[in-house]
């Protein structure tokens, strides 16, 4: 995106890189002064849903500094999605399953490299911006998926995972 789109170098790239860290420290910091007012069941499905549309945005950007906002609005909702997913697992989690739990989560990470090797020739056919938009439509489908499947568990107000 940088070098094809942007037309920029390993400094635009780092500008880049760290908007998206940005958005994520900011994320941090507003978590850190509001945690005791939010419902991480809700707030997750909501940020995650924002965060795969930011990066569709990204996707679409043809500037730098439109591409570094989006990045900083896609980091900044990655954070308000994923940290309190965590604190919702480790919550809702038994003691003695707490371990396999976050063990079973970071094995999710896995799966990327291959979704990675996968994007590589689909970019090369239809470039970053289709294949971008694809991978968020997909990534967005299934978040639906999961919002309407266990929605009783992620929405409803009494709801274990919307515990204050």
């Amino acid at each position: 995106m940088a070098k094809e789109i942007y037309l920029t170098d390993q400094t635009g790239l780092g500008y880049l890189v760290a908007s998206f860290a940005f958005g994520a420290l900011l994320g941090s910091i507003t978590l850190s002064r509001i945690w005791h007012t939010i419902r991480p069941g809700r707030m997750m499905v909501v940020c995650c849903a924002t965060w795969y549309a930011m990066i569709m945005v990204f996707a679409q950007m043809q500037g730098l500094s439109g591409g570094s906002m989006a990045l900083i609005l896609a980091g900044l909702a990655q954070s308000l999605g994923m940290v309190p997913m965590q604190a919702m697992l480790l919550r809702v989690a038994a003691e003695r399953f707490r371990g396999g739990v976050m063990g079973i989560r970071m094995l999710m990470i896995y799966g990327v490299p291959i979704g990675l090797m996968i994007a590589a020739p689909l970019i090369g056919r239809f470039g970053y911006p289709a294949t971008a938009t694809l991978y968020c439509a997909i990534g967005l489908a299934f978040m639906l998926v999961i919002a309407v499947r266990w929605r009783a568990h992620l929405w409803r107000l009494g709801a274990p995972a919307n515990a204050r």
